[in-house]
C-alpha cells in the first residue's frame, strides 16, 4: 500500500539562493533543450514532441516544472506532494496516450540530466563553489529516483483502472473498514494483490451540497480510495505523507484522519474518523485547515464519545457550582480546573492565572465552602476535572 515517499526539500534548502537567482531568467531555455532531448533520444516521443502544438505544450510544461523546481532552492525543507502527483499524472497520461511506461520514464531521466548540465554550467558561471555544485547534483539524483517511481506508480495505477484491480482495491477498503471476517479479507487480499501492512488509519470525508467533485491527484495512486462512494473513505499505512495533498481539498471539503491501528480494528479508525467530522460541523472540534486529525483532539472526542453520559457527569459532579451564576461561577470553574489538575499554592495558581494570590485565596475559600473535603480526594478530583473539561466542550454550554 505504501508508495514512494516524497523527498525532503532539505538538500535544495541548504543551496544559496544565488543559485536559484542565476537559474531562473534560464528555464525557458533549459526547457526547450529537455524537450528537444527527448524528441530526439527517444523514439516513442520524437513525432509528439517534433513540432505544433503538441511541443509547445511539452516544453510550458516543462518549463513550470523546473520553475518548481528551482523555487525550492534555499526556502524551508518541504515535502513535495504536489511533485510527486505531477509525476503519477505523467504515468496515467502516458498510458492513456499509447506510451510505453519504458519510454516515459525514459524521458524523465533525459530531462534530468539536460537539466543537470545547465544548472551545473550556470552555476559556473555565477562563479558558485564546487559545494554547491554538489549539494544541486544531490537534490537532483534524489528527485530522479521518486520521480520515476512516481510515474510508475501512476501508470501502473492506470493500468489497475482498466483491468479492474481498482475496483477490487476499493472492495478490500470496504472490507477493512467494514469489520468483514478475516477469511473474506484475506481472500480479498489474494485478490488485489495489495499488501496489508500491520497499522492503518482509516479516512473520513464529507462534502457539502454542491462542493466540486474530489481532485483524482490529491491521493497517491497506492492509497485505496473511494472518497465519493457509501460511505466515502480511504486507508492508509503513512497518514503524515500519504495524505499531504488532502491540504488542498477544495472549499466543501471535509477529511478526517482516525488513529492508526491494526488492521482488524480499521473500523473503529473509521468510526472515530466519522465523528470527527460530525464534531467540526457541528462546531465542536477547533480545526484549522479542511482535514482533522484525531489525534489531536483525542480528549474531546473521549469526553464527547457518549454526550448524554458526559453531561450527566458535569451535571451532578458540578452541582455545588449552581449555586453561582454569571462571571462569578465562570471564575470558580477556573480556578477549580486549575487547582484540581496541579494542587497548587494560592501564589501558584495566581502565577498560573495571572491573578493576585489574595484574590485566589478568596476564591478557594469559596471552593471550599462548596466542595468540602472532595478537594482532597485523589478520585474526586479526577471527576472533577473531566466534569470541567466536559462542560467546555458540550454543545449549548457555556
Amino acid at each position: 500500500m505504501r508508495g514512494p515517499v516524497a523527498p525532503d526539500a532539505s538538500v535544495w534548502s541548504r543551496l544559496p539562493s544565488e543559485l536559484g537567482d542565476a537559474v531562473r531568467p534560464r528555464i525557458a531555455e533549459i526547457a526547450r533543450a529537455c524537450i528537444d532531448a527527448i524528441a530526439a533520444e527517444i523514439p516513442e516521443y520524437s513525432a509528439r514532441f517534433g513540432g505544433g502544438a503538441g511541443r509547445e505544450a511539452a516544453i510550458e510544461r516543462a518549463r513550470r516544472g523546473i520553475e518548481r523546481d528551482i523555487d525550492r532552492v534555499g526556502t524551508p525543507a518541504m515535502w513535495q506532494a504536489d511533485r510527486l502527483a505531477e509525476f503519477r499524472g505523467h504515468g496515467r497520461e502516458a498510458f492513456h496516450s499509447g506510451v510505453s511506461r519504458e519510454a516515459v520514464q525514459a524521458a524523465v531521466r533525459v530531462s534530468s540530466r539536460v537539466t543537470w548540465r545547465w544548472i551545473a554550467d550556470i552555476a559556473r558561471e555565477a562563479g558558485l563553489s564546487s559545494d554547491v555544485l554538489y549539494g544541486a547534483a544531490e537534490g537532483m539524483f534524489a528527485d530522479v529516483e521518486t520521480s520515476m517511481a512516481a510515474v510508475a506508480e501512476g501508470y501502473s495505477a492506470a493500468e489497475a483502472a482498466v483491468s479492474g484491480t481498482g475496483e477490487r482495491h476499493r472492495r478490500l477498503l470496504r472490507a477493512l473498514i467494514g469489520g468483514r471476517t478475516p477469511a473474506e479479507v484475506d481472500g480479498l487480499v489474494a485478490a488485489s494483490g495489495l499488501p496489508v501492512p500491520s497499522r492503518v488509519a482509516a479516512v473520513a470525508f464529507r462534502a457539502l451540497p454542491g462542493a466540486p467533485e474530489f481532485p483524482p491527484d490529491l491521493l497517491p495512486e497506492h492509497v485505496p480510495a473511494d472518497p465519493s462512494g457509501d460511505p466515502p473513505a480511504a486507508l492508509t499505512p503513512a497518514p503524515d505523507t500519504d495524505l499531504a495533498g488532502l491540504r488542498a481539498l477544495p472549499p466543501g471539503w471535509t477529511a478526517a484522519v482516525g488513529p492508526l491501528v491494526a488492521p482488524a480494528e480499521a473500523p473503529e479508525s473509521f468510526r472515530i474518523a466519522r465523528r470527527a467530522i460530525d464534531l467540526a460541523a457541528r462546531g465542536l472540534l477547533d480545526v484549522p485547515g479542511p482535514v482533522i486529525w484525531c489525534r489531536d483532539h483525542m480528549t474531546t472526542l473521549l469526553l464527547l464519545a457518549d454526550e448524554f453520559l458526559v453531561a450527566q457527569l458535569a451535571s451532578t459532579t458540578l452541582a455545588p457550582l449552581a449555586e453561582v451564576t454569571g462571571k462569578r461561577r465562570e471564575q470558580l470553574a477556573e480556578t477549580l480546573l486549575a487547582l484540581v489538575r496541579t494542587r497548587g499554592s494560592a501564589p501558584e495558581l495566581g502565577r498560573q492565572l495571572d491573578l493576585h494570590p489574595q484574590t485566589i485565596r478568596a476564591r478557594l475559600k469559596k471552593l471550599g465552602e462548596l466542595f468540602g473535603e472532595r478537594l482532597d480526594d485523589p478520585g474526586e478530583r479526577l471527576r472533577l476535572e473531566l466534569a470541567l473539561l466536559a462542560e467546555r466542550v458540550l454543545p449549548g454550554e457555556e
